[in-house]
Order: structure tokens, then sequence, then C-alpha cells
């Protein structure tokens, strides 16, 4: 399979899938280390790529080369691969990766020129049906069923983190042994606590001041690879639970608006590049827990 391939969109795991199986299909039958190439931005030599893209496969019907962060190269490697993708070897597939939206590519007069020359794959996070699909398909390929509740079980638990969706059900398969079904008593003894309930813990913390406990809390969401703006999601929804739950109505509304505002700033936050979420997080964290107890 040789052309040009253009992947965008925030959702790596998926994304890291669909390379590695164009990786296998394109060099089947030949030797992948002598046909193979890798480039990122920050060492990216012109005359290098041209000579990988250009060069006859060697034992294999064709090469493969990725260039990752495309969106990040300087001038000079941009003048190189558009020129090569305006007249591309028969013999090289070429993939390039860009943690942009289709909406943000199109704002690049560079990406958006490339999309017209190239296959576009858009690797949205998945969320719904689309998701659902997703497990049940890596469930299949363990000749395994999944019912809706166990489906939907393994979502509350681990949210929509494909990678680690992909593992639990690979650990689940393991678990089931010989069983042709995956159930939702599987998901129950297999699947640590989820993540509504690790916030709720979290947020009952930052409601009695207790920050370090908070910070420890979010410590642990974050070394299991959480993805920021589901913890910030989550909280939301924990934050509306205990106001509902605790306090007199009038400062229970004041504290609730003040802290949906944090928490509305520390989303907006999280979605510039250039910060680090690390630190929004934890900054919202010790916030919330300077608003003081719902008394």
């Amino acid at each position: 399979m040789v052309g040009i391939f253009l992947f965008l969109g925030t959702e790596n795991a998926l994304k890291e899938e669909t390379l590695r199986e164009l990786k296998d299909k394109t060099l089947s039958g030949g030797n992948p280390d002598l046909n193979y190439n890798i480039f990122y931005p920050d060492q990216f030599d012109p005359h290098a790529f041209q000579d990988a893209v250009n060069t006859n496969p060697f034992l294999s019907p064709a090469r493969f080369v990725v260039i990752r962060d495309i969106d990040k190269l300087p001038q000079e490697a941009r003048d190189s691969v558009m020129n090569y993708a305006k007249s591309p070897s028969g013999t090289t597939t070429l993939v390039m990766t860009a943690g942009l939206s289709p909406r943000e590519a199109a704002g690049d007069p560079f990406i958006s020129g490339l999309s017209g020359l190239a296959e576009v794959r858009d690797f949205e996070n998945l969320s719904g049906e689309s998701l659902r699909r997703y497990i049940l398909g890596k469930a299949t390929l363990y000749k395994k069923e999944m019912g809706r509740e166990a489906v939907e079980l393994l979502i509350s638990k681990i949210g929509s983190d494909l990678q680690k969706l992909r593992m639990a059900v690979e650990k689940l398969a393991n678990y089931t042994g010989d069983r042709a079904a995956i159930g939702k008593a599987d998901v129950e003894a297999l699947v640590g606590r989820s993540l509504d309930e690790t916030v709720f813990d979290m947020t009952g913390a930052m409601i009695d001041g207790q920050v370090s406990r908070s910070l420890l809390i979010l410590s642990g969401l974050l070394r299991e690879s959480v993805r920021p703006e589901n913890v910030i999601g989550a909280m939301a929804a924990a934050v509306k639970r205990a106001a509902r739950s605790k306090g007199s109505p009038d400062r229970a509304k004041k504290w609730l608006k003040k802290a949906l505002s944090y928490l509305a700033e520390a989303d907006r936050d999280c979605k510039n590049r250039d910060l680090d979420k690390r630190v929004i997080l934890e900054s919202l964290v010790v916030r919330l827990s300077e608003l003081g107890e719902l008394a």
C-alpha cells in the first residue's frame, strides 16, 4: 500500500494503532529495518528525507516513511515535504502526523495544502457508540463477547482513554479464560475504582481543606494517564453533587458558582497546548481547597 497519508487529531492511541497496521501491511514480506525511516521536527534533515522517500525499496514492494508532528516543522523542512508531496514516489508510503483538529489544520496553509495531496484521516476522541464499538471490536479480537452492562461499567471505571481500555480488555480476556463472554461481574472483579469514585474522594478532601490529600489523589490519577479534561469533567459533576447534599442553600449556591468558575478557567487553560496541564490541575485543586468548607 503506497501513497501519502495525513493523520490528524488528538486521539494518539488510535492513531498509533492505525500507523502500526499500515506499516505492517506496507512492509509485509520485506525487511522492515531496511525500508523504514522516521523523522522528527527538531532533527529533520531535508536531504536525508528526500533520500528516504525516493530510494527504491530493498527486497520489499515499498518503503515506509513517517514524519511526526509535521505542524512543528521549520520552513526549510516544509518546503522539502511539499515538493515531494507534489511529485511522490510510486514505491513509498509517507505518513505525516499532527496533533491538530481538522479545523486547526485548515488554518495552517502548509497543512491545508498537504490535505489536498494526501489521504486525510481524523483521529478525534471517541465517545458514545463509537467508543462502545471500539471496546467490542477489541473484545472480538480475543473471540470474546461483551454485554452492554459490562461495556458501560468499563467506560465508567476507565473513561475514554483507548490505551487503558485496550489493556483492560486484554486483561479481561485472559481473566475469563475459555468463557466466550465477558460480563459485568468480571469487570467489577478485575478493573479498579472508577474515575468518578476517585474524583469524588478528592472533592471531599478539597471541601474539607485537605490540600495535601487532594494533591496526592490527583497525582495518582495523573500517573494512570487519565486525561486532564476527563478529570475536570468528573470534578464538575462531583462539586455539583456535593453542593446539593451539603450546606445551606445560599452558601452552597455561592460556593458552587465560584467552584464552577475555577473549573471553567482550568478547562480553557487545558486546551492551550503551550501550558503544562499538570500545573493547571494542581493549581485548580489548591484553589478549590482554599474555598473553604461547605457549611
